[in-house]
């Protein structure tokens, strides 16, 4: 589960519930890849991508 920490910061920034849920749809779409039903590729871009969002956020 996620921290307090990262609570508080999801009321600052309301836009981390956005990347909390695209990290999730990440890891999904990488585990299905590699069961075979999907693209693992397209997974580890969208992670990388809420990532690299996130962190921008986090370092305004």
């Amino acid at each position: 589960m996620l921290t307090k920490r990262w609570n508080t910061l999801e009321r600052q920034r309301p836009a981390l519930k956005w990347v909390k849920w695209g990290e999730i749809v990440g890891i999904v779409l990488t585990l299905g890849g590699i069961a075979g039903m999907g693209s693992w590729i397209f997974g580890l871009i969208v992670m990388a991508g809420f990532g690299m969002w996130g962190f921008r956020i986090l370092n305004q």
